[in-house]
């Protein structure tokens, strides 16, 4: 019995399907969680896609539309977040939070990696608060 054999070029292509992945391909509206570096502090990122907001005002421009991404309300650009916080998602309530915390250590502990979250977080020193 012999089978028909297809050339590998002429089989059809189909997309492979995985329950649970998230398609990294466009990205997705929403909240993340993200770190800028190996061993620093999480922060949130918040990504959508809509007009250019005005660096100095934070007012939309009359620009086209595009993806976006801000790291603890911060102008990021999108592709150093994604698709690598594609896979960590929080709600927006818990990235006021890190946005909250960045604020506070900026004016109360300006050295520590939670003011500047592109440093490495080091638990023995003093100049990181210990976060309960």
């Amino acid at each position: 019995m012999r089978n028909e054999a297809t050339p590998y070029a002429d089989q059809a292509v189909r997309p492979v399907a995985v329950a649970g992945a998230v398609d990294v391909t466009r990205p997705a509206e929403g909240y993340y969680r993200f770190r800028l570096r190996s061993g620093s502090v999480f922060g949130g990122v918040r990504i959508w896609y809509g007009a250019p907001l005005d660096p100095v005002t934070g007012e939309e421009l009359d620009r086209s539309w595009r993806w976006q991404a801000l790291f603890n309300g911060e102008p990021i650009d999108l592709d150093r977040v994604w698709p690598t916080c594609a896979g960590d998602p929080i709600t927006e309530d818990e990235y006021q939070t890190y946005r909250a915390r960045q604020q506070w250590a900026a004016q109360n502990a300006p050295r520590s990696a939670y003011a500047d979250p592109r440093k490495r977080i080091d638990p023995l020193s003093t100049n990181d608060p210990q976060l309960f």
